[in-house]
């Protein structure tokens, strides 16, 4: 089929980025401004309509009366002579909704409600609910799961918090994942989905941030994302279950991607990144900027696949945790894999988004491989195992530029270990004081304490910043406390020292907040947005070399 595409817009420009194989004859508009947008050339609509080269006409436009009207003046019909641009998306996705079998969604809490904001076209017939408290949900039926005797008759989408119980129940019943049910992560996160939210987005930011074109996050069973997964929330794939080139050069990645590219930055939480933090938008305009094509593989690989860890402190578990058994046995498969597919090319290296990178045998491997030979390694730890004899073990025969980040959160021995249980404050600031020596030997390039602010610890910020300054630290960075499923909504408000919005600090931090200290020029006060500072930054390459170098100087060449 060749094709015109009617409209010199954005949308047009996206359109052809994620449809770039189609048979572009060239462009056609109401008004010729330019003569080629994209590389290709712009005809008038007079003299496009003569053409009996094209099969088709696409229209490209956040509105499009305009465009059909005039079209169907010049007798051409919908289907027949021309389409829309959002015609082609449902060719990007793997999997579709079946059209004959009544949709339910299994779920009524928080989950379901961010489900169902999203505004997708689903025509949802009712809910169940494990624990049915009420007869109707969103103006729908709310049914118990043994008032369903005929599962087959239905398409059930699982949007809860955690959906294993669910999956296993459904299995029970002689569902098959995909065929009759599905989770709601993987609807929302259809690449058609996806690339409908940010094509048709209005808005944009003055800001060029490259991150997921070079960024991989290895996590927990072998998930994926291209940002940070506080930012980011759509799942790329599973190291398990596919290569690292399908992960990728995924549909869904190249969606992502767009979103950064047109400047939308439709699915970045902007409520959590310090970059949007302030940052205004504007409407969209036109512009013929080309847009970057993905490299081969990322060069920045992030691991925290294993949470094991020798603390267990009170914002992330219950108590201590050590893989084992089947979880072990993942773990040590997805070691294989990084190895092996992603280590060689990688030249910035993340160690550890979960657990502890010096308790983890399955870090260690990764980290001694012959095949890890990053240019820098950034070390994510809680320090309680950062001394000499483990320091010169990662050392050994390596050349790296290392940054160390130490996770805290207190400046007493009480608070500390109380926080970070089984941690010892006495041993902690003996590793710091050897740390800091590293720093000043130019051994370290680059170290920073974090502070996770909490009721418990609040009081103690400012004995914290003056720690630091003692340790010639590069940052003291402070992050609002978030809840990853440890506590019950009403346990997290006592807890958390912003108001119920998320964003405005209780009076009590407020007052902190005014202390002297807290304006030094190593503190940043990252997802505390009340005293945030607007950052400037127009192009960032990679959000955390961007956040390393900011305090750190320049630490990449």
């Amino acid at each position: 089929m060749k094709y015109i595409i009617y409209g010199v817009n954005r949308v047009a420009k996206d359109f052809l980025y994620m449809f770039e194989q189609l048979d572009i004859l060239y462009f056609m508009d109401d008004t010729i401004e330019a003569k080629r947008f994209c590389g290709y050339e712009i005809k008038s609509i007079d003299d496009a309509l003569q053409d009996c080269l094209y099969d088709q006409i696409i229209i490209c436009d956040f509105e499009k009366e305009h465009k059909e009207g005039i079209l169907q003046e010049n007798g051409l019909q919908y289907r027949r002579d021309y389409i829309y641009e959002q015609d082609f998306f449902g060719e990007l996705d793997s999997m579709s909704l079946p059209v004959d079998r009544k949709i339910l969604v299994w779920g009524t809490g928080k989950m379901c409600h961010y489900f169902l904001g999203q505004g997708l076209e689903i025509p949802v017939a009712g809910f169940i609910d494990s624990y049915k408290r009420s007869d109707m949900f969103w103006g729908k039926p709310v049914f118990s799961p043994d008032e369903i005797t005929d599962w087959k008759k239905y398409y059930v989408i699982i949007a809860v918090y955690d959906d294993q119980e669910i999956q296993k129940q459904l299995s029970e019943y002689g569902c098959i994942e995909e065929k009759d049910f599905v989770g709601y992560q993987k609807v929302v996160n259809l690449p058609s989905n996806m690339l409908k939210k940010t094509i048709f987005d209005k808005s944009y930011y003055h800001l060029e941030c490259n991150t997921m074109f070079n960024h991989l996050e290895i996590l927990d069973q072998g998930n994926t994302r291209c940002c940070c997964t506080t930012f980011v929330r759509p799942n790329l794939g599973n190291v398990l279950d596919k290569r690292s080139s399908e992960i990728w050069h995924s549909t869904l990645h190249r969606v992502l991607c767009l979103s950064t590219e047109n400047r939308t930055f439709s699915f970045c939480d902007k409520s959590m990144c310090p970059l949007f933090v302030a940052r205004g938008r504007e409407e969209s305009k036109k512009e013929d900027r080309a847009y970057k094509k993905l490299g081969t593989a990322p060069e920045v690989i992030a691991l925290g696949y294993d949470p094991s860890c020798n603390l267990a402190c009170s914002t992330c578990r219950k108590e201590l945790y050590f893989a084992k058994g089947k979880e072990l046995e993942t773990i040590n498969k997805i070691t294989e894999i990084v190895k092996r597919e992603y280590l060689p090319q990688c030249r910035f290296l993340i160690l550890a988004g979960n657990g502890e990178v010096f308790a983890s045998p399955a870090y260690r491997e990764a980290y001694e491989c012959e095949g890890c030979k990053p240019q820098y390694i950034r070390l994510l730890s809680n320090g309680m195992l950062f001394n000499q004899m483990n320091w010169e073990r990662f050392m050994k025969g390596r050349t790296s530029r290392i940054m160390l980040t130490v996770s805290v959160d207190a400046a007493s021995k009480e608070t500390y270990e109380s926080i970070r249980r089984n941690g010892n404050f006495d041993i902690l600031k003996k590793n710091m004081e050897y740390a800091s020596i590293l720093r000043k030997t130019g051994e370290l390039s680059y170290f920073r304490l974090n502070f996770v602010v909490q009721k418990e610890n609040y009081k103690e910020m400012i004995p914290f910043v003056e720690w630091g300054q003692e340790l010639g630290v590069d940052e003291i960075f402070f992050t609002k406390i978030l809840n990853w499923g440890t506590y019950s909504q009403e346990e997290f408000e006592q807890i958390s020292m912003m108001e119920r919005d998320g964003i405005t600090p209780k009076a009590e931090l407020k007052e902190v907040l005014k202390h002297p200290v807290m304006n030094s020029t190593i503190v940043d006060l990252g997802t505390i947005q009340y005293a945030h500072k607007v950052d400037e930054a127009d192009v960032v390459e990679n959000y955390y070399m961007w956040e390393l170098e900011k305090r750190g100087g320049l630490l990449f060449d």
